[in-house]
Order: C-alpha cells, then sequence, then structure tokens
C-alpha cells in the first residue's frame, strides 16, 4: 500500500474536511493516514529514495 505524495496531500485535506462535520471520523482517518504516511516514509528512506520537495 504505497500511496504517492500527492495522495498523502489529497488524503489529508479530505480528513480536515471530514474534522468540520464528524470529528470521530476524522480522528480515525487520520490515525490511517498517519500509520499509512508512516510505512511509506520507511520505505523510501530504506529504498534510498529521495522523497519529493512539496510544491507549494
Amino acid at each position: 500500500m504505497h500511496f504517492s505524495w500527492e495522495k498523502h496531500l489529497e488524503l489529508s485535506r479530505n480528513v480536515a474536511v471530514a474534522s468540520d462535520e464528524n470529528l470521530g471520523m476524522a480522528l480515525a482517518l487520520m490515525g490511517v493516514a498517519l500509520t499509512m504516511l508512516a510505512k511509506d516514509l520507511l520505505a523510501h528512506e530504506l529504498n534510498g529514495s529521495a522523497l519529493p520537495s512539496s510544491r507549494s
């Protein structure tokens, strides 16, 4: 389960929107999202891949 950086950003925006309407669901989604992000960051680190910089 490897998300691109863009997918992680999209997920974080969705959590932010959900938090306005349903705090419980937003907290659950945040936990899942942080777990996925941690796994993906660890995989990048172990593979020696460079993380993309943010394109603000």
